[in-house]
């Protein structure tokens, strides 16, 4: 199955036949866009370009990871009820289990056109990430991570762009 984004809110657009994701209107405040695969099971891998950063300022300060399925597309933050589990690039900060930011992690943080590369293993419950293909930082340990999650991403600002690259070289 190709991967896709498939939920967006109002504020928010796909387009790319569900390769691009782009916040389009609104505030600065996050808002959730998922993937259409519901993942349960296995060792799942994928990778978003950095495509645009804030209109106002070039930001990239916004999320990238696994939520569970069916949460709010009006609404963001998510990781602070515990369920989503997200990468934040500007900062390389681990947001989620219920938990705010995790300090920075790897080396420096993402720019625009780096890809984010997710690697999320259901069998033990880890979620790691990689920038430029390239392992970066722990991420998630063994355990976090149980039951259906999807692929998702949380915007902030308006202008703020992600491509969805299928089949994405991961360390």
């Amino acid at each position: 199955m190709a991967l896709k984004w498939a939920r967006a809110g109002t504020t928010c657009e796909i387009s790319g036949d569900g390769a691009v994701l782009t916040k389009v209107k609104g505030g600065n405040y996050n808002r959730l866009v998922s993937g259409a695969e519901t993942m349960g099971t296995g060792v799942h891998e994928w990778e978003v370009e950095l495509s645009a950063g804030a209109t106002a300022n070039k930001s990239i300060t916004m999320y990238v990871g696994v939520a569970r399925d069916g949460l709010d597309v009006e609404k963001g933050n998510h990781f602070k009820q515990g369920n989503g589990w997200f990468l934040r690039p500007d900062d390389g900060g681990l947001y989620g289990a219920g938990g705010l930011g995790a300090g920075a992690q790897g080396q420096g943080a993402f720019t625009r056109g780096d890809r984010v590369g997710v690697r999320l293993d259901l069998g033990d419950g880890t979620l790691r990430f990689f920038k430029n293909g390239v392992a970066f930082g722990a991420g998630f340990p063994a355990g976090t991570i149980d039951g259906e999650v999807v692929m998702a991403v949380e915007l902030v600002c308006p202008g703020q762009s992600v491509t969805l690259k299928q089949g994405g070289a991961l360390g």
